[in-house]
């Protein structure tokens, strides 16, 4: 397995960014939106999905 990158690293820079961002969306963003346009909710799964790949290549790389 090889390490994500690109779209799906799971970098410092990426996790410093979104926690900004989530920081701004919960003060400044729109008032609750449904569960599909709600940026703050797409937001979070993006970043559990970056996550989980990066858990799953520390595992892999673990096992090796």
């Amino acid at each position: 397995m090889d390490k994500p990158r690109g779209k799906d690293s799971f970098s410092l820079p990426y996790r410093t960014g979104f926690r900004i961002n989530y920081a701004l969306l919960h003060v400044m963003g729109p008032p609750a939106l449904t569960l599909e346009t709600d940026p703050r909710i797409r937001a979070k799964k993006e970043y559990e999905r970056r996550r989980e790949l990066h858990r799953a290549w520390k595992t892999h790389q673990r096992s090796q």
